[in-house]
């Protein structure tokens, strides 16, 4: 696991910047940081089960905060990708209409503590 940088809160990125990434068996993940909030995403194995579905078809099988919101390739990434963002009511966000100072600002670590756990539930899926 690696961590390169904590979250900052700052106008929208023109490209994402990782934050965090890392391995766990066969699958990947990555905490992206789109500048206005972060986040998280990962990769399952071509042998899954959920491999080739989209995040609406298991969406109620998988706990994650506010929900899977994305499935498909991530750009210059190999693999199918999960993944879900923390710009809900209550997170917060840089985006100055929207802030309210109770709002919840996540850091790069509760991001891969999210990551880790989903895998951990893509695992409770696998074909033993």
């Amino acid at each position: 696991m690696t961590i390169y940088k904590q979250m900052e809160y700052q106008m929208r990125l023109s490209e994402y910047e990782t934050l965090a990434e890392g391995k766990d068996g066969g699958y990947e993940w990555k905490v992206l940081s789109l500048g206005t909030h972060p986040c998280g995403y990962v990769s399952i194995p071509k042998n899954h089960p959920f491999y080739g579905k989209n995040y609406w078809d298991i969406e109620d099988r998988i706990e994650v905060h506010g929900g899977l919101t994305f499935s498909g390739k991530l750009p210059g990434l190999d693999g199918l990708w999960f993944g879900w963002d923390y710009m809900h009511a209550g997170d917060y966000t840089y985006m100055p209409i929207y802030v309210s100072i109770t709002d919840k600002r996540w850091t790069t670590q509760e991001v891969v503590d999210e990551c880790l756990s989903v895998i951990e539930q893509f695992r409770s899926y696998e074909e033993k």
